[in-house]
């Protein structure tokens, strides 16, 4: 029988009582997001996937056969949702890796003057920068690195949540390893402090062009709620040289803006819901 913490969760919300379903989505909700926002590169539509995903999630939780943790099943769920979504604005742009290449290089120039908040500043450049990295990887190459790399699920997990082969899945994850790993170890000033691009030098583009006020929405709101006390960048000077997983799985934790998902309470609260039947 499979170890699974979330055992005693899992049935208590098969037994219908909505408390158990609330905490469910309090512990899955940020991993949701987290794996959206990444894949997505758009909180609004990482935000609107969540919702989707959470919604399919409690719906079909009767259907889960206990053939994985529960947290496997979750993933699951979320990539089948994300790999069939529409693609978004942002993919539909076609973003290659010498196109960003190109971008970095017209876009990274030492400022004037360093602004008070640059910590802050810095953050969410880490975060909308390098989740727009990943959308130079093909979706099943982006979702298989996600997974390995920075949700670090293991081989036998990550075949299984995408239902491939084994060997497919550890191919589809070496390959994209190898992408990440050559463009950000020779542009990334997080990779290695001798790259050319460095995050506080791209302030003043990312800000004139908008890049970036979407995810410093998501960190006002997590500052106006205490949720975050202080923000902590990654800095270059930290370690000479780090894989590009690192920079993934060490950059900045975004939660949704919106943390009460209306449609999902009123699904918890209809007891006509398929959870209850």
């Amino acid at each position: 029988m499979i170890d699974d913490p979330n055992l005693t969760l899992l049935n208590d919300c098969l037994a219908g009582k909505p408390k158990a379903l609330e905490d469910l989505i309090k512990i899955f909700q940020p991993k949701v997001f987290a794996l959206s926002l990444k894949f997505l590169w758009d909180p609004d539509e990482a935000e609107d996937a969540t919702q989707e995903i959470l919604i399919k999630i409690i719906t079909h939780l009767a259907g889960f056969r206990k053939e994985s943790k529960l947290s496997t099943w979750v993933y699951r769920v979320a990539t089948n949702h994300l790999i069939n979504i529409k693609k978004s604005k942002s993919e539909s742009r076609t973003i290659r890796f010498h196109t960003v290449e190109r971008e970095l290089k017209k876009s990274n120039a030492t400022p004037e003057s360093e602004p008070e908040n640059l910590p802050y500043l810095v953050h969410n450049i880490q975060g909308a920068c390098t989740h727009a990295m990943l959308l130079c990887l093909t979706r099943p190459y982006r979702i298989a690195y996600l997974l390995g790399e920075v949700f670090q699920v293991t081989n036998e997990e990550g075949s299984w949540i995408l239902e491939i082969s084994n060997e497919l899945y550890r191919k589809r994850l070496s390959r994209a390893r190898k992408q990440m790993d050559e463009f950000l170890g020779k542009q990334c000033g997080l990779t290695n402090a001798n790259n050319p691009c460095s995050c506080k030098n791209r302030i003043q583009y990312v800000s004139k062009r908008g890049r970036i006020n979407q995810y410093l929405e998501l960190s006002e709101s997590l500052r106006n709620s205490g949720a975050h006390k202080k923000l902590q960048p990654m800095m270059p000077e930290v370690r000479t040289i780090r894989k590009a997983a690192e920079v993934f799985r060490n950059g900045p934790e975004f939660r949704p803006r919106n943390q009460n998902l209306e449609m999902i309470q009123n699904l918890i609260k209809n007891k006509n819901s398929k959870i209850f039947n």
